[in-house]
């Protein structure tokens, strides 16, 4: 069969290995397209004399940067022996040099809280939080922030500012639009306003304090540092308590400062819809996060029970609105569903079923233990099913242009379904001739592994690199059980492995923790025809019967041994 020189435009826009075979490749034929190439002409060479030109432009431009950077040095040492500056934003804080960043690290802990960022600086970094991060992570009113940023008052006696620090912390590091700092010192930046953020929280509770530790959350997870995460999650979900965020949720603040039927917390009651939005969707988002970032592990006791008559977020729309145009609107009616509400449902009402059931203890040698488990796996499958084909009803294929919360939902959902069925599917080594594997849940694990790949096919690279980093970690889970089910059954592993390591390689360019795991599937492929006991990898990556995270510090650990020894 003749093969082309190029591959097919079809290949090339999904992003699929194309076997160029004229005149339709195989990808084409199995999908029903027509199959075309595109020979582009060979370019023309440089034509007499370019090459000189652009070394004389490249001295010039040499010649300005170096005049640049000398003006630039000079209206720092300006700015530094100037006195001190009684402005609402003092552009101190902008420091543009390591000697700079040191000395300002060296003053007191009040006089560096009292820094901010140059107003202009300060709103285009918010507005990255509200544009990137805020579809995923809504806890915050977003004219409110704002208006604070260009309110006439001081921020330094704004109830705000841990919460803009903590804005600041996250989206400083992929910031780089006009900003004078260089990576590293951006990242040093980040690292010291989170290290202020968690001191400050733990000495002074409110809700603005629970706020800033759950947004710096993100760095934490997206670093791949998951047990600082676990920290600050247990650190939020007791600030939690103590606010009284579950009562509010859950009672309606009935018992806030009267005597009910419930235990009485000597607590004020929101003085505005705003504040009782916010402190309903700082509970739900504590709550979150403590769900999906132990999905699949069954040691996680402290998850909260699911409250059937609680208070959800309210829809998106209302949210968008201004403190004044919200008293017109019903906030907690579970009536009008948003894709948010519907994703706090799955992960902390829907999943729940699936962490007791993984936290029970399962005889592996015993069949009438596996009989059983197989049983309720299948129960649990049915019941996430018939919620998902009420609640989660957009076509796969119809998801690429579905907002971010819903393809998170999406994602999440077919993680819990693997989770649900790995430890069932392939038998513990030494007892595959006793038992032998499941094929209904290995079905089940691979279908949810091709309906992730099947979603990460449809996402543009920039909206997938801007979607929470949780996903990370379901993409991970997914492609681990390709490769062991291949390995395991010495069958070819799934060519939608490359779409599931394609995504993991886009969530690379902003998030370390993606990185680290695409390192560990390369060199799983690369030792596919290699025995368990002669992989580099841990070998508990290859025993399903361990979650991801129960082997994440393993391939933590592994990995940095990795970099030891390339350095």
């Amino acid at each position: 069969m003749e093969l082309s020189n190029v591959v097919c435009t079809s290949c090339r826009q999904r992003k699929v290995k194309c076997d160029r075979h004229q005149p339709s490749c195989g990808f084409c034929k199995e999908i029903g397209t027509d199959c075309i190439y595109t020979h582009t002409q060979k370019k023309r060479g440089l034509r007499a004399g370019y090459v000189s030109s652009l070394e004389k432009r490249l001295e010039k431009l040499e010649e300005e940067v170096q005049a640049l950077k000398s003006n630039q040095h000079d209206l720092r040492l300006a700015q530094a022996t100037s006195p001190p500056s009684h402005s609402n934003h003092d552009p101190a804080l902008f420091v543009t040099s390591p000697g700079a960043l040191s000395h300002h690290s060296d003053r007191s802990g009040i006089e560096l809280d009292l820094l901010s960022l140059p107003q202009g600086t300060l709103i285009d970094l918010c507005k990255a939080w509200f544009e990137r991060y805020h579809p995923w992570f809504p806890i915050l009113h977003k004219l409110s922030v704002l208006g604070e940023i260009q309110s006439i008052e001081p921020l330094n006696n704004s109830p705000l500012l841990l919460v803009l620090k903590a804005i600041v912390s996250v989206t400083l590091p992929h910031w780089s639009l006009s900003s004078p700092l260089s990576r590293e010192e951006r990242r040093k930046l980040s690292d010291n306003f989170r290290e202020q953020i968690i001191l400050q929280a733990i000495s002074n509770l409110s809700l603005q304090s629970l706020q800033a530790v759950l947004i710096v959350t993100i760095i934490d997870y997206g670093a791949g540092k998951l047990s600082e995460f676990w920290n600050l999650v247990a650190l939020c979900k007791r600030m939690g308590v103590q606010l009284g965020l579950r009562d509010l949720v859950a009672n309606q603040g009935d018992n806030f400062n009267k005597v009910s039927t419930l235990p009485p917390r000597m607590l004020p009651i929101p003085t505005s819809l705003i504040e009782q939005e916010e402190k309903i969707r700082a509970y739900w988002m504590t709550e979150v996060l403590d769900s999906m970032s132990s999905l699949g592990a069954g040691w996680n006791l402290s998850l909260s029970r699911p409250e059937n008559e609680a208070w959800f977020p309210c829809n998106e729309t209302v949210w968008a609105f201004p403190e004044n145009a919200t008293a017109f609107s019903s906030f907690g009616d579970t009536e009008v569903s948003n894709a948010f509400s519907i994703y706090l449902n799955l992960v902390t009402h829907q999943l729940y079923q699936v962490h007791v059931f993984l936290q029970q203890s399962y005889d592996a040698t015993s069949a009438v233990d596996r009989t059983q488990w197989q049983a309720q796996c299948v129960n649990i499958d049915e019941y996430l099913n018939k919620w998902r084909e009420s609640e989660l009803s957009t076509p796969i294929l119809s998801l690429a242009s579905a907002d971010s919360t819903t393809i998170l939902s999406a994602v999440t959902f077919n993680t819990a379904i693997i989770a649900l069925y790995q430890r069932l599917a392939l038998p513990p080594k030494g007892l595959g001739e006793v038992h032998g594997p499941w094929y209904h849940a290995i079905q089940r694990c691979l279908s949810a592994c091709d309906e992730m790949s099947t979603i990460i096919r449809g996402i543009t690279d920039a909206d997938l690199e801007n979607m929470s980093p949780h996903m990370i970690f379901c993409i991970f889970v997914a492609a681990r059980f390709y490769i062991v089910h291949a390995k395991i059954l010495s069958v070819e592993i799934p060519r939608s492995l490359d779409l599931l390591i394609y995504g993991l390689k886009t969530y690379g360019q902003r998030w370390y923790f993606a990185q680290r795991l695409v390192k560990v599937i390369y060199v799983a492929i690369t030792e596919k025809q290699m025995p368990v006991g002669r992989s580099t990898l841990p070998v508990q990556f290859y025993d399903l019967q361990y979650s991801s995270l129960d082997i994440d510090h393993a391939l933590s650990l592994w990995a940095d041994e990795g970099l030891v020894a390339e350095g």
